[in-house]
């Protein structure tokens, strides 16, 4: 059964919508179910369609929107500020308050745009391991291995080496992996992204003054570097946050396990302050 043939079985209301960016870039946006506004922001090496599962069971008590992002290496004017200026639209379009759930490159997204946008009307977000560390976003030692065999034009050996230092792929799986065509694909992207968040140094610390309540979500699985040590500093300096471990995942649980994920997400937004995400599991 393909992803629309599961909405349409729970009969939720599925709509492709437009929205214009402050830059002028249309942004697409699937709207699913019915609710209070929650958006989806994917993270690198990915799209939208990762996120749907979570959407159709997500959309049952929540209107979901997915953001289709705007490509990392489309244009010589892209920067992590214009990724901002697209959630913002989208939360314009939307007319009202909504929460945020970003996964990875996402999370980030949404971070950045609570630290440049106080007064955005983000209910509540929630941060699926954020690739942010005390030494800035991305250790060079990590970066430098799929630079340099994306300049050698070996897109496999880029992807394996990401999938084994940033998304905590095991090896066997990360070999099985770096054969798609589709993901190589992606490198040149991901590269971009990754460089830009780099180039900024930011800190854990750089996000004390955000107040939004937060959920961080932590695989614990999920690889003992990068993604792993930002969200465990951030669970620490964010003053609204909450962590959550998610037994027996890692970077993607939202792929293998939707319907836990999006029951962690529904039981936090229920009541940020005081839910028992035991609960959910």
């Amino acid at each position: 059964m393909t992803s629309k043939e599961d909405m349409h079985a729970f009969q939720l209301d599925i709509t492709d919508l437009t929205t214009t960016s402050a830059d002028g870039t249309p942004i697409r946006i699937t709207r699913i179910g019915r609710g209070p506004d929650v958006i989806l922001v994917h993270g690198g090496m990915d799209d939208t369609s990762s996120w749907v599962p979570v959407a159709t069971v997500l959309g049952r008590h929540h209107r979901c929107w997915l953001v289709h992002r705007r490509r990392a290496d489309t244009g010589d004017d892209y920067s992590l500020d214009r990724e901002v200026d697209d959630l913002s639209a989208v939360l314009e379009r939307i007319g009202g308050p909504a929460s945020v759930v970003g996964h990875s490159y996402g999370a980030l997204i949404a971070l950045h745009a609570l630290l440049r946008m106080p007064a955005l009307p983000v209910m509540a977000a929630i941060l699926y391991e954020p690739p942010l560390i005390a030494e800035g976003p991305v250790v060079r030692g990590l970066l430098d291995p799929i630079t340099t065999a994306t300049e050698r034009g070996d897109y496999a050996a880029a992807l394996h080496s990401y999938l084994r230092e940033f998304a905590g792929l095991t090896p066997t799986l990360a070999v099985e992996k770096s054969r798609d065509t589709w993901l190589q694909s992606q490198i040149p992207a991901l590269l971009r992204e990754v460089e830009m968040a780099d180039r900024l140094k930011w800190t854990a610390e750089t996000y004390t003054g955000i107040t939004v309540p937060t959920l961080l979500l932590l695989g614990d699985r999920s690889a003992e570097h990068s993604n792993r040590d930002s969200t465990l500093a951030l669970a620490k300096t964010l003053p609204a946050a909450r962590l959550v471990g998610m037994p027996r995942h890692g970077h993607l649980a939202h792929r293998r396990d939707p319907a836990y994920v999006a029951a962690l997400i529904r039981t936090y937004l229920a009541d940020p302050a005081h839910t028992d995400l035991q609960a959910a599991k």
